[in-house]
């Protein structure tokens, strides 16, 4: 029998970008008649494991998951237990398991360019948690679009901070960034972001007019900033739409093996003044 139940794991539901993908998945499995029980896993995989273990004990019908690093193994046992489940918002390569994504590499190397458009000509990435796939494919789009140029790329412009202390290391890299004379740069985060817009003034630099900004994942703070940042903007709803309708195809067929679907989404710009 189904309990008309699905769990979601966001990484961190107090961002913003996370909330957003629990209201638009909640307001999706609303129309199926579904409810969706949702929880955090701060990136962690015990905390990842135990609530896996939790929505299952609560016999949920799917599971629409955004997995921490290293998670391979728990998402094969997963497969192999008959659980409907989507991935949303990382690429786990070996897994062959239905997910929902953008073309990261594509976006990365989309605002490198515009930037070097722009007449920049020492473009900074800031990036964290370089071992998610779809992080990693960021630094690669940034870094094919920088040599697709004709530029170098200087490693010191390329800054990569773990997940576990990001706050502390935002104004450091920043700081690094502006002292090897970058005059853009992206970040990979909305969290990096709103954070570096602010190491950016504390410096005493003035954005677009010394460092041009785009920041991946639009957030309202970016709209109402005292210089507005131009933002990467993922098709949230699109992306929720999707990954509910597979997850329903899965649970309304659970008991045969019915082909998995792997959807990439292009994502598009919100231009504003920080790199017009």
């Amino acid at each position: 029998g189904k309990t008309e139940t699905i769990g979601l794991i966001v990484a961190d539901i107090a961002n913003p970008f996370f909330s957003k993908i629990a209201s638009e998945i909640e307001k999706e499995v609303r129309k199926k008649g579904y409810s969706v029980f949702f929880c955090s896993s701060n990136e962690n995989k015990k905390n990842f494991n135990f609530q896996l273990e939790n929505f299952k004990n609560r016999q949920v019908d799917g599971l629409i998951l955004i997995p921490p690093i290293k998670s391979d193994k728990i998402l094969t046992l997963l497969g192999s237990q008959n659980i409907p489940f989507v991935i949303m918002d990382r690429v786990f390569e070996n897994l062959g398991a239905n997910s929902v994504n953008i073309n990261n590499h594509k976006a990365a190397y989309d605002a490198t360019t515009r930037l070097i458009n722009n007449g920049r000509k020492k473009v900074a990435l800031i990036n964290v948690n370089n071992e998610l796939i779809t992080m990693s494919d960021r630094t690669n789009g940034y870094i094919d679009a920088i040599a697709d140029n004709g530029m170098e790329v200087n490693p010191y412009l390329l800054q990569q901070l773990k997940y576990s202390n990001v706050a502390a290391h935002v104004n450091e890299a920043v700081n690094e960034v502006i002292l090897n004379n970058a005059d853009a740069i992206i970040f990979t985060t909305n969290k990096l972001g709103v954070q570096g817009v602010q190491a950016i003034s504390n410096m005493g630099k003035r954005i677009p007019e010394d460092i041009a900004v785009i920041s991946f994942d639009d957030t309202t703070a970016y709209a109402v900033a005292k210089t507005s940042i131009t933002a990467i903007k993922q098709p949230l709803e699109q992306m929720c739409k999707e990954a509910v309708r597979i997850l329903m195809k899965s649970i309304d067929k659970s008991e045969d093996n019915i082909d998995t679907e792997q959807i990439i989404l292009d994502a598009s710009f919100i231009v504003r003044e920080s790199c017009p």
